[in-house]
């Protein structure tokens, strides 16, 4: 009875061990995904001192990623790479300090958190000629042009934005300066973005894109006022 149980055992753990893909084809599977990532990009990172644009070229050899990332803060330096579970991690050298790039594919773009030092922010890479607006499934990253009417006062303004996910992020400028959103999502056909205004004052934006513009409504603190808008991508 025991020999059985032995035997049986034995021929699970067999059985088991034949579909397990061998090393060799997850290395190379591995090498494959990791592939994705080379080339060149171009994108932009947030920054608490406003927008950085990127362009990166990237090399797979040996395994692993590197490459250099151009930036109008200065050159990125690729020092090491780890790919695990789909997600990249690049550790970087900027200006002599060390920070981190971690990302992932999603759809045709590179998008992730950046860490360096204390400070961190999302960003994106897409190919060039893309466009930073992406395709009909990614609309809203880009910069628009656009006016506010409240109560018959038109009041012009323009912002950046970027999506990652559902996430909205960017700056909203008019001729009371710039300020960058609070918080922002594109969910199910509505974009919603909070920003403060130049006192402090909570203002709400919601719209759906009719005809290629964003068109919808604005509330000014908490109520007080009310309005509607429209906006057109430069």
């Amino acid at each position: 009875m025991v020999w059985t149980y032995r035997v049986a055992a034995v021929g699970v753990a067999v059985a088991l061990a034949a579909l397990q893909p061998p090393a060799a084809a997850q290395e190379a599977a591995q090498s494959a995904r990791l592939e994705s990532f080379a080339g060149v990009w171009e994108g932009s990172a947030q920054t608490p001192n406003g927008d950085v644009s990127l362009r990166a070229a990237f090399t797979v050899q040996d395994g692993k990623l590197g490459g250099t990332i151009e930036s109008s803060m200065g050159p990125i330096t690729v020092v090491t790479s780890t790919f695990a579970n789909g997600k990249l991690t690049m550790t970087i050298d900027l200006q002599g300090g060390a920070g981190t790039l971690g990302c992932q594919l999603t759809g045709t773009r590179i998008e992730g958190i950046w860490e360096y030092g204390s400070e961190t922010g999302p960003f994106w890479l897409a190919r060039p000629g893309a466009g930073d607006a992406g395709s009909a499934g990614e609309p809203i990253s880009g910069t628009w042009a656009g006016e506010v009417d409240i109560a018959g006062q038109i009041m012009p303004f323009s912002m950046d934005l970027r999506l990652s996910g559902e996430a909205v992020t960017g700056e909203m400028i008019s001729a009371m300066g710039k300020v960058p959103l609070a918080s922002g999502s594109w969910k199910d056909g509505a974009l919603q973005l909070a920003f403060p205004y130049t006192g402090g004052e909570p203002v709400v934006m919601g719209a759906t894109i009719k005809d290629g513009k964003l068109v919808g409504l604005v509330d000014y603190n908490r109520g007080e006022a009310s309005g509607t808008w429209t906006a057109a991508k430069k």
